[in-house]
């Protein structure tokens, strides 16, 4: 009787630590910004130095150059880094430009949704060209 009491215990006590499965809270339209068919591209940026204004601004640019891409503007992004050694202290500047060239055409779109993942806090703006 003993034994059976202590399996019993055991089989109860395991049952309930069993951990939860993890829901994926994230919206559909992160990976499938193609709803409805309407032509339409998401961008993110994780947190930025600049703070949460930049990090809009950083997520926005990059939806904007994929609707850019899919409606046939020519997209071409550089980066420039400049490094400053002085001593032991060294500085890090990076420049990111993006240049845009169309046949007379503009990009008219308008931001559909934005999500902000509470556990990383990488910023996901959804948008659609007009």
């Amino acid at each position: 009787m003993r034994y059976f009491t202590l399996l019993l215990f055991t089989i109860l006590i395991s049952a309930c630590s069993q951990p939860k499965p993890v829901v994926d809270t994230r919206p559909v339209w992160i990976n499938a910004p193609y709803i409805d068919n309407e032509t339409a591209a998401v961008g993110s940026a994780h947190t930025h130095y600049y703070g949460k204004t930049a990090q809009r601004k950083l997520a926005i640019s990059r939806a904007l150059d994929e609707l850019a891409l899919q409606q046939g503007v020519k997209v071409m992004t550089q980066t420039l880094r400049h490094d400053k050694k002085a001593g032991s202290r060294i500085s890090a500047k990076s420049d990111i430009y993006s240049y845009q060239t169309s046949d007379n055409k503009t990009v008219h779109a308008h931001i559909k949704a934005i999500w902000r993942n509470p556990r990383t806090d990488e910023l996901f703006v959804w948008m659609v060209a007009d």
